[in-house]
């Protein structure tokens, strides 16, 4: 009877289609067009949240373990986009150097993948309230898109900016 019954409770299960293949959206510009999304695999949450856990905690030695050599930046507060040598941690120590702690609450981290591609995106949004050695407080808005490469590897950052109301 015992088997009868968790035969019966996992049948539902079994029937279930999940498609986690279904391919959604376009990408419209650049070498990248006309591909469409899918969603990426949640270990690329974790390794995200890993990275900018690194940024929040002041740990920069472990943002340069999950990155390539050199890092396409495209930052929020300044125009461009720049190669950024990540073999040292001299980039991010120079951009928290005012800064005496970050505090990040995220809104949403999302896995997405482009089809055809060993690219990974992970997008995300989160409020970032920066506390300076001077005594005061910025907070900001941040959209950020975070580019893994086939090994795992973080080779593009991408963020835009608003201030809070």
């Amino acid at each position: 009877m015992k088997k009868l019954l968790t035969l019966l409770l996992i049948i539902p299960f079994l029937s279930c289609e999940t498609n986690t293949e279904k391919m959604a959206g376009e990408w419209y510009l650049g070498v990248w067009k006309g591909k469409k999304f899918q969603l990426a695999d949640d270990k690329y949450v974790d390794l995200a949240k890993k990275f900018m856990d690194a940024y929040e905690n002041m740990n920069p030695s472990t943002m340069v373990e999950m990155t390539t050599d050199t890092v396409k930046f495209h930052p929020a507060d300044v125009a461009g986009v720049f190669d950024v040598d990540m073999t040292n941690t001299d980039f991010i120590v120079a951009r928290q150097t005012p800064m005496d702690s970050i505090n990040r609450n995220y809104t949403f981290l999302l896995p997405i993948k482009l089809e055809g591609t060993n690219t990974t995106i992970i997008e995300t949004h989160f409020r970032e309230d920066r506390y300076l050695k001077t005594g005061e407080t910025e907070s900001v808005l941040l959209f950020e898109r975070l580019l893994f490469n086939q090994d795992d590897k973080i080779s593009r950052v991408v963020q835009w900016m608003r201030p809070v109301d």
